[in-house]
């Protein structure tokens, strides 16, 4: 993309809005029919953020501007979405940060690149998959925009920690219906070759976890050399990874 030198998912969204904006009819909304006290004009989208960001905006017209781009957002998608998650960059990065400390404790000064990129990815990712969920009639969007996205980052990170074997010595503490799974010592990729042969996974989905799980690939490398979107990649690795979860907890009780 021209005149952007970041891969982050968070700095592509930006630039993808700055794009948007530039030309003699940018996005706007109707001020006259938003009413809450903004100006009755139509409001170019790069000042309405600057005015929600003000502390001078109340709770009750952020909220009320936000209802209105979440549902032009779920019924226009594009330029839209695009609006709708330009608008929303500060709270994604806090979030981005929030997250790091929880998922890579031990990057919280110095992330590693290669799960940043990953990370503000599936953080876009479910924050896109937020706007299409939350409640407009709820309180606080915004709040509630970011604790859907958390909560969908953080749920799909629990399963890539332990997926393919179970540790004896923590399966007699876990609580009812839950079995810890933890990685295997040995080689994994042959457990992955095992359930190839018994129809568990794919070998395309064997090579998605060998690649981005075994070998250090980040997701988003590998989307790019692929030709995939980030997105269904990532469905892709959860399914087949729930599926050995589930494979495996069949073949230890």
């Amino acid at each position: 993309m021209p005149g952007l030198a970041s891969s982050l998912a968070l700095d592509v969204a930006e630039h993808a809005f700055d794009l948007l904006m530039r030309g003699p009819d940018p996005l706007s909304v109707d001020g006259v029919a938003l009413g809450q006290g903004l100006p009755a004009r139509p409001i170019p989208m790069d000042e309405l953020r600057m005015m929600l960001l003000h502390p001078s905006c109340t709770r009750m017209t952020r909220d009320h501007v936000w209802r209105h781009l979440i549902e032009q957002a779920r019924t226009h998608r594009g330029a839209w979405m695009v609006a709708a998650v330009a608008l929303a960059l500060p709270m994604l990065r806090r979030l981005v940060t929030t997250l790091t400390t929880k998922i890579h404790p031990e990057q919280a000064d110095r992330p590693i690149r290669a799960d940043r990129e990953d990370l503000e990815a599936e953080v876009l990712a479910a924050y896109m998959e937020a706007l299409t969920r939350v409640n407009v009639a709820w309180s606080h969007p915004v709040l509630r925009l970011s604790r859907l996205t958390q909560f969908t980052v953080l749920r799909a990170y629990a399963p890539q920690r332990p997926v393919l074997l179970a540790d004896p010595d923590l399966i007699d503490r876990a609580e009812p219906g839950q079995q810890p799974l933890t990685y295997p010592a040995g080689h994994p990729d042959l457990l992955l070759a095992q359930a190839v042969a018994e129809g568990v996974i794919t070998e395309a989905e064997a090579e998605l976890i060998g690649l981005t799980r075994l070998e250090g690939v980040s997701l988003s490398s590998y989307c790019r050399r692929r030709g995939l979107l980030y997105c269904t990649a990532l469905k892709r690795r959860q399914r087949a990874e729930n599926a050995l979860s589930r494979a495996l907890l069949e073949h230890i009780r």
